[in-house]
């Protein structure tokens, strides 16, 4: 044996060791690959244990959990209806920040119809869901693995009942398989970066963090509903559900509703009820009108239906007795309330009406406002709501 036979073993030894560390590393962090990986699988994990896949997702990894600085924003107390188009419409941010949301579409939980064509476990533990309409829009929509979600995110409630709904149905693996049902499913919005993943929208909209899932029942499964925030009643019941898009302004936007200019608002002016937008009819102390109304359907099965708004108002006349100004509240033709100057009150007050009558129907919700040439009378709506079971 040669005299430094020592150097020999040292340097195999050092040559083992460097073997197991970078075996190691890559164990714990950077892309991982199932069977058969596609585009989505190129993607930074970190290690962790207690997940399906021993690992969690990196990128905007708070964001997409709940745990990121904006979590708190997020209007859990309200959904709005939409659809693949309508989410695919919306104009892509420019850059996506790793720790903030985009506002409003990432504080916002959505809800929409859609068929459900493909699902598989990814290497992040997500359970990515491809879902498509009938005009052959596709969105994707994701629901994390809990182990992956920080114990203080308000989403985790929300995870972990997805979760189990999903469980319930299939048994999930790294390859995609096929399911073509129909689903309705609630999740908060989210735009992810675009790599060419399945069934990714233009934009890169998601459904990031799927809350609930629906299957079959008494939905459609296509888009009938969408943009007007109504769904129609199939033959298997009745789905506990909300109907209005948009229900607390809080896309910035008036879409689906049909407003007046200017009536969709953040001004500080006139405060929300919850969240920085409401609807603000008049309050321009000149013969003024303005409108906001927006259809939706109750569908047959459906016993009850009830809609709710959030109402304040806020005058200058003086009268006790005469309404100068006036708002409307109707469903088609039929008026339901009218308020005034008369009725105007300090904070917000909720309203309620049976609509269960127009079950089957598809009918009109609209509020006017009218003033007349002097002092203004504002009225402000907020927290809409049209809910049947």
């Amino acid at each position: 044996m040669p005299k430094k036979w020592w150097i020999y073993v040292a340097a195999a030894l050092a040559t083992t060791l460097t073997v197991l560390l970078s075996l190691t590393a890559s164990s714990s962090a950077g892309p991982r690959y199932h069977s058969t990986p596609d585009a989505e699988e190129h993607e930074e994990v970190v290690a962790k244990k207690a997940a399906t896949t021993g690992s969690c997702g990196v990128e905007r990894w708070s964001v997409k959990t709940g745990t990121d600085a904006d979590a708190g924003s997020i209007t859990l107390q309200s959904t709005s209806s939409t659809t693949i188009a309508s989410l695919g419409a919306l104009t892509a941010p420019s850059s996506l920040p790793a720790n903030n949301r985009v506002k409003p579409t990432e504080t916002t939980v959505f809800t929409l119809s859609a068929t459900l064509t493909q699902y598989k476990l990814e290497a992040d533990s997500d359970y990515h869901l491809v879902l498509n309409d009938t005009s052959g829009h596709t969105m994707i929509a994701e629901i994390p693995d809990p182990a992956c979600v920080g114990a203080g995110s308000p989403l985790l409630s929300g995870i972990q009942k997805a979760r189990g709904e999903f469980d319930s149905k299939y048994s999930v693996t790294g390859s995609f398989q096929t399911a073509n049902v129909p689903v309705t499913v609630t999740g908060v919005g989210f735009f992810d970066f675009k790599h060419g993943q399945t069934g990714v929208a233009p934009n890169g909209i998601e459904l990031h963090s799927v809350l609930d899932i629906r299957f079959g029942g008494g939905t459609t499964g296509g888009t009938t509903g969408g943009p007007t925030g109504g769904t129609t009643g199939g033959t298997g019941g009745c789905t506990p559900s909300q109907l209005l898009g948009n229900p607390g302004f809080e896309a910035g936007t008036a879409s689906p509703w049909t407003a007046g200019s200017g009536v969709v608002s953040n001004n500080s002016s006139e405060p929300a009820h919850t969240g920085s937008w409401d609807a603000w009819l008049d309050g321009y102390g000149t013969t003024h009108t303005d409108t906001l109304s927006q259809p939706v359907t109750i569908p047959t099965a459906c016993t009850t239906a009830s809609f709710t708004f959030y109402l304040h108002i806020d005058s200058a006349e003086t009268s006790t007795s005469t309404a100068y100004d006036k708002l409307t509240v109707q469903v088609g033709s039929t008026t339901l309330a009218t308020y005034s100057n008369i009725n105007k009150i300090t904070g917000y007050v909720q309203k309620s009406f049976n609509l269960a009558a127009y079950a089957g129907q598809t009918v009109t919700l609209k509020f006017t406002g009218t003033e007349d040439s002097t002092l203004q009378t504002s009225f402000v709506i907020d927290d809409t709501a049209v809910n049947v079971s």
